[in-house]
């Protein structure tokens, strides 16, 4: 009978070890998620400037599923952030404002949000005239969240 009791106090025991191990797994996962997502939305954002700037021909449909890439990831975002991921300093750019600041931080997720359905349907327009401002509106939008909720460093 003492053999079970101590074998069942090991499995709990490793399930315990495996659970926490299982959470910090998972918090990896979610910054390797918007790490992703962070280089995917700044590939399309360096095609696109490149058109908006003339350094490459104007492609309509491509700029259309490029705004329509970044509109995806724009609302995304906010899943790349759950909470428990903050605890992985150095692993991460996000500062603790991310978590500590939520109201302010979703604030500027959503107006990216917006800004990149803007950005959209002025893609499908196909006129640079309404694209370039639209465009600039969403880079913005990323910029004001990177200004306050990325760190500088790394």
């Amino acid at each position: 009978m003492r053999f079970v009791k101590t074998a069942i106090a090991a499995v709990l025991g490793l399930s315990v070890v495996a659970g926490g191990l299982a959470q910090a797994d998972a918090m990896s996962d979610a910054i390797k998620y918007r790490k992703s997502m962070m280089e995917v939305t700044g590939y399309n954002f360096k095609m696109m400037a490149a058109m908006v700037k003339k350094e490459m021909p104007f492609d309509k449909a491509q700029f259309e599923k490029m705004a329509s890439t970044v509109h995806t990831m724009s609302m995304l975002t906010q899943d790349g952030f759950p909470k428990g991921s903050d605890a992985l300093a150095g692993e991460t750019k996000a500062k603790d404002e991310v978590w500590s600041k939520p109201d302010e931080f979703n604030k500027d997720v959503v107006a990216f949000q917006k800004a990149s359905a803007d950005l959209m349907v002025a893609a499908k327009s196909g006129d640079m005239t309404a694209i370039g401002p639209k465009f600039k509106e969403t880079a913005d939008s990323c910029k004001k969240c990177h200004d306050g909720f990325r760190s500088k460093s790394e």
